[in-house]
């Protein structure tokens, strides 16, 4: 659907009116009326601040994929492996379930892979189930019995995505995934002297898959010129590459003159984190303040779809502000674009020195 933000009308409001209302948001007596008004914004703001969102008040397509699925309960449809894959709350809390009882479901990011369906199949095994790899009936009364009675409750961490596991101890063997943001008729922020982010991040991303690629590393850039490309089609490329780590560009930019400094970000959710990504974007921050001197401003955990689709370990950086007078102005030029690139590279060689 397109983006749907302050003062639209239409289908598109009431559709994302009536998935905010029956999650008990409040619109207001208007309620769902077809107006993108300010108490559907801040319904809109709240649930993005809930699921762990860029909190814009713009239904995106990540905000509205989450919508969809924070509209399913467990229990209404059947759960199985199939493609494309099932996604939604009622997949996060099989997820939940199957982990609390110790079956190892992998990330609890509510997409039903290959790791949820093994152990489903386990826990069907062990509890005398049908064995067919479907949460049915029979299955589901098994886990909430089970469950109920108070077996394998845990606080635990679950297991991590890969254990941070990428296959390689160096940069020679390393294959990557890039992806810089925006492109085409999406141009992004707009930073000093009219510099447009979609520039800056594809600059960023070639230098970064230059250097990379001196090393030995095997690269895939998801863009590679200045052409919009959705989302979702921009992450099916990242895992048709099965590379070992996907890294998104983003730049910084915000009303203020003077912000300024670099962010990464990893994936994070309300019952899951995961650890390797928050360890690769310390490292990317660390580097980006030592070699490029930008200001730390720490890691954060996100649901974004760049940081929960992946299969592989994924991150997201933006390593300066484009609308801060010296560091857009930095950018602006070949040498900054190139300091950026090396931080990056010094930050993925740390990590995997560190595995």
């Amino acid at each position: 659907m397109r983006p749907v933000s302050f003062g639209d009308r239409g289908k598109e409001v009431v559709d994302v009116q009536t998935r905010l209302r029956a999650l008990d948001f409040h619109l207001g007596r208007e309620g769902a009326d077809g107006h993108f008004g300010p108490n559907t914004e801040r319904a809109v703001r709240g649930f993005q601040q809930r699921r762990w969102l860029e909190v814009d008040g713009i239904v995106g397509e990540n905000t509205w994929a989450e919508l969809v699925e924070a509209g399913h309960q467990v229990g209404e449809r059947l759960l199985y492996l199939r493609v494309p894959a099932l996604r939604g709350d009622d997949v996060l809390q099989l997820q939940l379930m199957l982990n609390e009882l110790g079956f190892d479901s992998g990330p609890v990011d509510g997409i039903f892979g290959e790791a949820t369906e093994s152990a489903l199949l386990e826990f069907q095994r062990n509890a005398g189930v049908n064995l067919d790899g479907i949460v049915g009936e029979a299955t589901l009364a098994q886990l909430r019995r089970i469950r109920m009675a108070g077996v394998g409750t845990s606080d635990k961490k679950i297991p991590d995505r890969m254990d941070g596991y990428v296959g390689s101890r160096s940069l020679s063997a390393l294959t990557i995934s890039i992806d810089p943001a925006h492109g085409g008729t999406d141009i992004g922020a707009r930073g000093v002297g009219g510099l447009t982010e979609k520039y800056v991040n594809l600059r960023l991303a070639q230098q970064l898959a230059d250097l990379l690629r001196a090393h030995g590393a095997d690269v895939m850039l998801v863009r590679d010129d200045d052409r919009f490309i959705g989302l979702y089609e921009r992450l099916e490329r990242a895992n048709s590459f099965q590379g070992d780590l996907h890294l998104t560009v983003h730049h910084g930019h915000h009303h203020t003159p003077a912000a300024h400094g670099a962010a990464a970000f990893f994936f994070e959710n309300s019952s899951y984190f995961a650890e390797a990504g928050k360890r690769l974007a310390g490292y990317l921050i660390q580097a980006l303040v030592r070699d490029a001197g930008r200001v730390d401003l720490h890691t954060h955990g996100r649901n974004f779809a760049c940081l929960r689709e992946p299969r592989r370990l994924a991150v997201m950086v933006e390593p300066g502000f484009i609308t801060h007078p010296e560091e857009g102005g930095d950018l602006a030029d070949g040498p900054g674009i190139r300091r950026e690139a090396e931080a990056l590279i010094a930050g993925i060689r740390s990590y995997l020195e560190r595995l």
